[in-house]
């Protein structure tokens, strides 16, 4: 049973290397462009956020110190001096205004903040809601001063908190630290907010211990947090801090705050001024805010900086990885159609090679003409990787055919010797025996001794034309050629005379055409095998017709018989081969040889004719034989001055005739044509049963 064929989808080779190329590639592009757009996105998100830090720079502050104002008047209010309540309403409409700035501030913060900094502003934002509640608990009386304190230092906490977030949330270093530094300063301004706030009450109605400990607290820790960052602060910083510890306000604050601490806790009339007092300590704080506020812009404007450089960087670095992927994809796409077109263009050569110059290489070893196999042989040089080894074996294959097709030529040549060796002494013993038999026939006298004669006579013509098949098998020329053109009649009556049963031969309509000399042997010989065919495979009783008309392109004969006929498909297979003549070599290993068809192919292709066969209208079949016009000559003929033929088994003379005038007669035509071999081997047709 036959394979079948498989089902799987063909790809091309392009196709599997593009996908080899591409797969990875397209891997590598869509990283880097994950990789370029999450960097383009980081920088981004940190250059906006840097900005985000400095526009809240202005909206924190204000808040801070309103909250700080807002608490020292609270303090104030609760020990009962003149105007502080309408000082603190006023105070909180500040704050209010504040409000909304503030909302919005810490709503950009927390897009682009981390966690804990989102986290931070969501509790500040709700204590700045609880805000108006505290409010109303302190008009009230509902909470004393110290609780009202305790309430804004957490939303101040709050404040501090965020700026401590806003450090750990930048993405550089150096900004980080600097805003580290911010919120140190901060807590510095805020301790010293916190203790004036304390002092004020501890002037009017003094403290209690844990009150006063709170106060001492908060002013050790705005003098030494403030003095252990003055490294760390700006020059210009630095030089503010130091004016501001000579100025007589600090000098003010700083020895009123030390007469506080010496008369401990309890109260105690104080003995300085604390108008003057009061006026010193917010022009301290306002100080120490605005060194707060700016090292924050110095903080501020080093973080947008370096958020516009990750910006920078990041599509700069975003915009090389995209184009490292896109040149990775574009030399994998390159390489792709290098060795493609490689591996195109060994399959051009090798099919080139397979298709036309090997086989035209091994013809001309067939014909035994020599070859220079490194000149004539393409061989084929593709490097020393995989597609080159690939190639050096087709080469090795090239080698291989060629060196099989030297030993086949070879062995075809001996076995061609040895049939036109074996022919050629066949031959020369026929016509010897020919002569010894001519001689016997001519001084027999007995009749019945002469037809026995006769017999072996026409044995002995098959035999001839047995060991001339041989001779044309193996390529050769049979030894008998006429050097003078001979009439097309006396060719038709010669081939039919070689026939056994030539006296059911009928001929009609010949025309009389003179053909070339060199061709005469060869025509006989065609048409001795065509009609003898015609007389083994029809009828004893019917008669074989030979007939014949001048075409166009030459003269056509047709041989009809009234036999059997040939089934259509062996007649079509019958008609390629009489085209197309198959090799020696072919014929000889085919299961059914008909080597009788196979000499007819031959000589029909060595002079040109053209033989096909058809179905005839009694039946049987219907051989036409057209002889070009190349094979006809231009001259007058003579005809041979005796021709033999067999007649009912006795020899006939025919009279010299005259068809046109000419020079030189033409040669002897003489009665013995080829022999015929066994039938068996002549049977090229496949008779109905």
């Amino acid at each position: 049973m036959p394979a079948q064929p498989s089902r799987r989808k063909v790809t091309t080779i392009w196709t599997q290397v593009l996908l080899i190329a591409l797969v990875p590639s397209v891997a590598v592009l869509a990283v880097g462009a994950t990789v370029a757009i999450y960097l383009v996105n980081q920088g981004s998100k940190i250059n906006s956020f840097a900005d985000d830090v400095r526009g809240s720079l202005g909206p924190v502050a204000a808040f801070v110190a309103g909250i700080q104002e807002e608490r020292r008047l609270t303090m104030t209010r609760a020990i009962g001096q003149s105007d502080s309540q309408t000082d603190l309403e006023a105070q909180r409409r500040a704050v209010d205004d504040v409000m909304p700035e503030m909302t919005r501030t810490t709503e950009a913060l927390a897009t682009n903040g981390s966690d804990d900094l989102r986290a931070t502003l969501a509790n500040l934002t709700q204590s700045r809601e609880n805000l108006p509640t505290l409010r109303r608990q302190i008009d009230s009386n509902a909470i004393d001063a110290w609780k009202a304190y305790k309430a804004y230092n957490v939303i101040l906490d709050l404040c501090g908190e965020t700026i401590q977030g806003i450090a750990k949330s930048s993405a550089d270093a150096e900004a980080g630290f600097e805003q580290m530094i911010s919120y140190d300063l901060f807590k510095s301004a805020e301790a010293m907010s916190r203790s004036h706030a304390m002092a004020v009450r501890a002037v009017a109605q003094g403290l209690d211990p844990t009150q006063f400990h709170e106060m001492a607290h908060q002013l050790g820790m705005y003098h030494e947090q403030a003095n252990s960052i003055v490294p760390r602060m700006t020059p210009q910083e630095r030089d503010a801090y130091a004016a501001l510890n000579k100025t007589p306000e600090w000098a003010t604050l700083v020895a009123n705050d030390n007469s506080l601490m010496n008369r401990g806790p309890g109260k105690e009339e104080v003995k300085f001024d604390v108008a003057v007092w009061e006026d010193a300590a917010q022009q301290v704080g306002t100080s120490l805010m605005n060194l707060y506020h700016t090292h924050s812009q110095h903080a501020a404007a080093l973080a947008a900086e370096r958020g516009r450089s990750t910006l920078l960087a990041s599509i700069v670095g975003g915009g090389v990885i995209l184009l490292i992927a896109v040149a990775a994809m574009v030399v994998a796409l390159q390489l792709s159609r290098k060795l493609v077109r490689r591996l195109r263009t060994l399959r051009e050569q090798t099919l080139d090679q397979a298709n036309n110059g090997l086989p035209q290489l091994v013809a001309t070893i067939r014909e035994g003409k020599p070859i220079d196999v490194e000149k004539q042989v393409a061989w084929l040089d593709h490097g020393g990787d995989e597609i080159g080894q690939v190639a050096n074996a087709f080469n090795a294959a090239q080698r291989s055919v060629i060196q099989t097709a030297v030993r086949e030529a070879e062995t075809k040549q001996g076995v061609r010797s040895v049939f036109l060796a074996i022919a050629q002494r066949s031959q020369t013993l026929v016509h010897r025996q020919l002569k010894v038999l001519g001689a016997a026939e001519r001084s027999a006298e007995n009749p019945d001794q002469l037809q026995l004669l006769f017999k072996l006579d026409h044995l002995s013509t098959r035999a001839r034309r047995n060991a001339e098949n041989l001779i044309i098998m193996a390529g050769e020329r049979p030894g008998r050629q006429w050097r003078n053109p001979v009439s097309l009649r006396d060719i038709v009556r010669s081939a039919i005379a070689e026939t056994e049963e030539f006296t059911r031969v009928i001929t009609t309509g010949i025309p009389d055409v003179p053909i070339v000399g060199a061709a005469v042997a060869d025509v006989v010989h065609l048409l001795a095998e065509l009609v003898d065919n015609s007389t083994e495979f029809s009828p004893k009783e019917v008669s074989v017709e030979v007939r014949g008309k001048v075409v166009g392109r030459g003269v056509v004969l047709e041989i009809e018989d009234q036999g059997h006929g040939i089934e259509e498909t062996r007649r079509e297979a019958l008609n390629a081969m009489l085209q197309n003549p198959p090799d020696f070599d072919v014929m000889a290993t085919s299961t059914q040889s008909r080597i009788g068809l196979f000499v007819v192919a031959r000589l029909a292709a060595r002079c040109g004719m053209r033989v096909s066969l058809r179905e005839s209208v009694y039946g049987g079949i219907d051989a036409i034989v057209l002889i070009p016009n190349q094979l006809i000559a231009n001259s007058t003929v003579d005809t041979p001055a005796e021709v033999t033929a067999h007649h009912n088994g006795v020899p006939m003379q025919l009279p010299k005739r005259q068809v046109q005038p000419r020079s030189a007669a033409a040669q002897q035509v003489e009665q013995d044509s080829q022999p015929q071999s066994e039938r068996e081997r002549y049977d090229w047709r496949w008779p109905n049963t």
